[in-house]
């Protein structure tokens, strides 16, 4: 389950059937509903106290409550729950009036777009302010870590703010003569230093606090309070203390010898192949930068930089030549481009080169210098010779930027997108390009399915369920494949979802399930037992005209029905669950059998088989991987296997790929298993079900 798109919400209208309106257009903009009607005052109060809710969506005023009172209620209960409110058409005022109240938007009750529309940014506000607390809470208990590990630091280490000290540890204070810790807040660190080094300080702390510095360490000279001067090395970093920005400051503890520390200091910021800094080094001077990017000190930009050939390279030629290959480039573009920013080793054949005050444009200038350097540049590998290319992703850094995973990911999806369009090129990331792109990538995908229906294009492969107890006949689950033009197959991951966001879910259903249908027809003609698992969607769980259809086609194929499992995901199920119980209910009508499939992960694992009355559950892949290892999921299976039979309901485990998970589904009395460990899905029936129940 997604549970990225879960929206835990409460609703309160007159009318369920008013409330259900507005969730069935939740769910089909994507979001998986967990929903709580609401009657009257005590039940939200109730509902609000016990649950984890994200969202209240309500009628401006009902029989029972009003918005008002939900809003005062939320207040004084002091909870940071968005309320979204519907109002009658052409009530403005009223809108207004519950807005100054606190809802965070109102709306007329015909107004579905908007509703889908303010409902996503009010769950991506709520998101971000509670990540907001968290991490409020996360920064107060480190830095209260923080502050036991600095006190008791060998190393002198002091904050500062505005040019001012806010606290020392005793280190600091021994070092430069003080007593107490009162002593030295308020003092300048201007102070710290003799006065021959002033000028070289301020020059430091001016090019720093403008983001302009790359090197982060100082040497001076330290000015005790006794009149003596020695020399110090101060490592500068961005910092908070008590929620406040601030400059940390430390002074390496000097028992170490001066050459062996740099030595240590030398290797823990190197790539040991290429004599680059490595990407510990990388991740620490990007947090730096971003860091000061948010607070508008300046801005900068993170290229992601592979290598074409190197994969090329590697196979034909050896992993020793790869590295040379690597060494080569690394040492070329160290000579030509270090001294404009740190050039970095990422991993693999991927470098990263991160540079402060720049803009975007003169970063794709440099970005074409990248390439032309790499393209011209001839790599010696022992008696051969190779040239290779680049492909570059951009990764603009400002204040919008999160953190340092973020902008290598953005970097990255840059660099994937310069190869895919053949190499030897830069991109830069746009978030906003990358939403548009999707958008025309599933235009493209539901103009595509819509030929593959038109002509035909799909296909059938069939996977085996084999019974553990020996159980007649075979059992086959119907997977649908796509074709392109070329006839070769597309997996379900790239066309399923676009059919579902293109709403086109539901015609591929009917053409599985007719095009099975056929076959069990020849079959059944055949005096072949045969019994077909046909999963639907959500789409056609919505589709009032499925059932009459399907019930015409059963009685034209003269397909005996019992031989028909439709299966329905368990959290498809819970999310459209009433027209899931009508779908289940009308399919026993018609003496279908039915499943419920990837189950057990729900929080309340059995509370859909409360509303749907199935024949068989297929238990989630997540509980079946790694089985015969996990004492947990061994001891779930065998709760789901327990809890199913006791009510005649057959558990079946998918995902099956070795001997060993198999001996553990047979303890846990699990009835049937499906996996590649019998075989991968095949166009075929041709499995011998015979052999396997011996």
């Amino acid at each position: 389950m997604d549970n990225d798109n879960l929206l835990r919400l409460i609703t309160i209208f007159d009318a369920s059937e008013e409330a259900e309106s507005y969730i069935n257009t939740l769910r089909k903009a994507g979001f998986i509903v967990r929903d709580m009607r609401i009657e009257d005052m005590e039940d939200f109060l109730n509902g609000i106290e016990e649950n984890p809710i994200d969202l209240i969506l309500c009628k401006d005023k009902t029989s029972d409550i009003t918005a008002k009172q939900a809003l005062m209620a939320l207040s004084q209960m002091g909870r940071d729950i968005p309320l979204i409110a519907i109002t009658s058409r052409n009530s403005e005022s009223t809108a207004v009036d519950i807005m100054q109240a606190g809802a965070r938007d109102a709306m007329a009750e015909d107004q579905l777009k908007r509703l889908v529309l303010s409902v996503k940014r009010e769950i991506k506000s709520l998101e971000e302010r509670r990540a907001g607390r968290q991490a409020e809470q996360m920064l107060h208990e480190t830095e209260k870590r923080a502050r036991s590990l600095i006190d008791s630091s060998r190393d002198a280490i002091a904050y500062v703010h505005d040019g001012m000290h806010i606290y020392a540890n005793n280190a600091y204070l021994n070092m430069f003569g003080y007593e107490e810790q009162d002593d030295i807040q308020g003092i300048p660190i201007m102070d710290m230093v003799g006065s021959k080094d002033h000028s070289k300080l301020k020059e430091f702390l001016r090019g720093y606090s403008r983001g302009q510095t790359a090197d982060s360490t100082l040497d001076v000279h330290g000015q005790h309070t006794e009149g003596r001067t020695f020399k110090i090395t101060m490592e500068f970093s961005p910092a908070s203390m008590e929620g406040e920005s601030c400059t940390q400051i430390i002074i390496r503890d000097q028992s170490l010898s001066k050459e062996l520390e740099q030595k240590i200091n030398v290797m823990s910021q190197q790539d040991l192949l290429t004599g680059l800094y490595n990407s510990k080094y990388l991740y620490e001077q990007l947090d730096s930068v971003i860091a000061a990017a948010i607070e508008g000190k300046t801005r900068g930009a993170l290229f992601y930089i592979t290598l074409d050939k190197y994969d090329e390279v590697k196979a034909e030629r050896g992993i020793s030549s790869a590295d040379m290959l690597l060494t080569e480039v690394a040492g070329m573009l160290k000579d030509k481009v270090s001294d404009k920013g740190l050039l970095a080793r990422f991993a693999g054949p991927v470098f990263t080169f991160l540079v402060r005050k720049i803009d975007i444009k003169k970063a794709e200038h440099l970005a074409a210098t990248f390439c032309r350097l790499i393209n011209d540049h001839i790599c010696d590998l022992g008696e051969t010779s190779i040239t290779t290319t680049a492909s570059i992703g951009i990764c603009p850094i400002n204040d919008t930027t999160v953190h340092s995973d973020e902008a290598i990911k953005r970097a990255e999806k840059g660099c994937l997108q310069a190869s895919s369009d053949g190499g030897n090129k830069y991109n830069t990331y746009n978030p906003a390009l990358e939403d548009m792109e999707e958008h025309e990538q599933i235009s493209h995908w539901a103009s595509e399915i819509k030929q593959a229906l038109q002509n035909n294009m799909f296909k059938l492969v069939f996977q085996p369920i084999v019974s553990l107890h020996g159980e007649p006949g075979a059992h086959y689950e119907v997977l649908v494949r796509m074709l392109n033009q070329d006839k070769e197959e597309i997996s379900p991951g790239e066309f399923i979802p676009a059919a579902e966001q293109a709403e086109l879910m539901n015609f591929i259903d009917r053409w599985v399930v007719i095009n099975s249908l056929m076959l069990l027809a020849k079959k059944q003609q055949d005096k072949d037992f045969t019994r077909f698992f046909i999963k639907l969607s959500g789409s056609t769980l919505n589709d009032e005209e499925f059932l009459p259809w399907l019930s015409e086609r059963i009685k034209s194929s003269k397909v005996n029905p019992d031989n028909i499992v439709f299966e329905i995901s368990e959290d498809v199920a819970l999310n459209f669950l009433k027209p899931a119980k009508q779908m289940v209910k009308g399919l026993r009508e018609l003496n279908c059998r039915t499943a419920i499939e990837n189950f057990g992960i729900e929080q309340n694992t059995f509370q859909s088989l409360k509303h749907i009355d199935v024949n068989y559950i297929k238990v989630h892949m997540s509980l079946i991987t790694n089985l015969p290892q996990s004492i947990e999921h061994q001891e779930k299976v065998k709760s789901i296997a327990e809890h199913a039979g006791s009510k005649n309901i057959q558990t079946i485990a998918a995902f099956v790929e070795d001997a060993n998970s198999l001996a553990v589904l047979w303890q846990c009395s699990v009835n049937f298993i499906q996996g590649h460990f019998l075989q991968q899905p095949d166009a075929e029936l041709n499995y011998d079900f015979d052999e396997a129940g011996h």
